[in-house]
């Protein structure tokens, strides 16, 4: 059996949850897939405890149904990415919102450094560290505002998204035009542009779900269906 050893650094069962939510969402473990809590801490190389917990966090994230000691592989599909980018896009709206209010050189600051790591990313042409600053950016939104029940639900599901965007990212080899409009909507942060920052971000994060919802769970957006 081929194993999937962590690392013992940080909670064994975050660090499980976050291999077996990439292999869901890669489609390397698909729907229906059962999951026994046995043959997974074996895989692991961890006790039962990490990999129930494990499965705990997918359960509330929706990747997978509980079945006592195992669990069946749910996976996501059209209206799963419609859903999670339904609630991103609110959770994101409020965070820049209370961000702008009392935060603006935090969050200036925080945007900054990430685009500083997604503009590495494309001098290397690489798509997981962009994805990985892509989500720091967004992040920054939340952490920003302060609002600990705004961060604690973004925190719920930014890996899943994050997933999402790097199946989404290595689909697609030029990386420029998303850091572009990046930088745009951090200059119309930093110029105290809320209104236009918002409306930029509404659009961005629609196109965003439109993409994915295109090239991951492979069903067109109706507006994609009209303008062809």
């Amino acid at each position: 059996m081929t194993g999937y050893p962590v690392e013992r650094a940080g909670a064994l069962g975050d660090q499980v949850s976050d291999d077996l939510r990439r292999r869901i969402i890669t489609r390397e473990l698909p729907s229906d897939t059962l999951l026994v809590e046995s043959k997974l801490a074996e895989q692991y190389d961890v006790s039962r405890g990490p990999v129930r917990d494990a499965i705990r966090t997918l359960v509330q994230e929706g990747l997978v149904e509980n079945r006592g000691r195992s669990a069946r592989v749910i996976g996501l599909h059209a209206d799963d990415v419609d859903e999670l980018f339904a609630l991103r896009s609110a959770l994101e709206h409020m965070a820049l919102d209370f961000s702008t209010q009392g935060n603006r050189d935090e969050l200036v600051a925080a945007l900054e450094e990430a685009l500083e790591e997604m503009r590495d990313a494309v001098r290397q042409n690489d798509p997981q560290a962009f994805t990985r600053a892509d989500m720091r950016f967004h992040s920054s939104f939340p952490r920003s505002a302060h609002m600990r029940r705004i961060h604690d639900m973004w925190s719920q599901f930014q890996r899943t998204i994050g997933d999402l965007l790097l199946v989404a990212n290595l689909e697609h080899n030029d990386l420029e035009p998303s850091l572009r409009k990046h930088e745009q909507l951090a200059a119309m942060i930093t110029a105290g542009n809320d209104a236009a920052a918002l409306a930029e971000l509404a659009d961005h994060l629609n196109a965003s779900r439109r993409r994915i919802r295109r090239d991951y769970a492979g069903a067109p957006d109706e507006d994609d269906l009209l303008i062809r």
